[in-house]
């Protein structure tokens, strides 16, 4: 094959160009969005400034505005990824719970994996744009496919019981998402996250005790767990 016939005419150098652009774009976004996640994570919401993220990620701060528009829009898009990665990790784990014991198991995990750097900046930035922030009907709308996995697993938790009819699962799940959220925050306050173990075990011994009640009809004495 010659070389004339083996180099990219003016129309395929054409299509080709775009393509990198559009690689380098984007990989520009994700080292944004990283660098503006761990600012958080370390810096705390407060501290995080384009200054700061352009820092932590060592890049111009301009680039943040370019691909973002502002701040704001740029933790919006970085909680949403850090949502989506979390979602995608424990959606299969949570698509097996079938009683309450299970969703409290998946919560305790959620809680101790120490490859999960998402978190703590995901609870920073749902605290911290509570009060300070007019994006909040976005942010829960990123919230929302998390509430939506937790109240399917409660409706196969309550799946037989007397009771599920009476049991508003959204707002039940909602409710937990914000309780998980909240004991995030504070066990960021406890070093040795002894209270914070303490709780969750409270709640496992909770719902271990809940499930043989929930299937137990009005009237009738509830069985021993097994």
């Amino acid at each position: 094959m010659s070389m004339a016939a083996s180099r990219p005419t003016g129309r395929q150098t054409d299509a080709v160009a775009p393509r990198r652009k559009n690689q380098g774009g984007e990989e520009t976004r994700q080292r944004i969005l990283d660098a503006a996640l761990k600012t958080v994570r370390d810096e705390g919401l407060i501290g995080t400034s384009a200054r700061a993220i352009a820092r932590t990620g060592d890049f111009n701060q301009a680039l943040v505005f370019y691909h973002f528009g502002s701040v704001e829009e740029l933790l919006l898009a970085a909680l949403q990824r850090a949502h989506e990665r979390r979602t995608e990790r424990f959606k299969p784990r949570l698509e097996e719970v079938t009683d309450l014991a299970g969703l409290v198991e998946v919560a305790i995990d959620l809680h101790g994996r120490p490859d999960d750097p998402d978190l703590p900046a995901l609870a920073a930035i749902v605290a911290g744009w509570s009060t300070t922030s007019e994006l909040g009907p976005k942010v829960l709308e990123t919230l929302k496919p998390w509430d939506e996995m937790v109240a399917g697993a409660l409706t196969r938790a309550l799946e037989g019981s007397p009771f599920a009819p009476l049991v508003p699962t959204g707002q039940l799940a909602h409710a937990l998402s914000a309780l998980f959220l909240g004991i995030e925050m504070f066990s960021r306050l406890d070093p040795d996250d002894t209270t914070t173990a303490e709780l969750f075990a409270s709640l496992g011994a909770l719902a271990t005790l809940a499930g043989p009640m929930l299937n137990t009809f009005p009237g009738e004495p509830p069985t021993e767990p097994g």
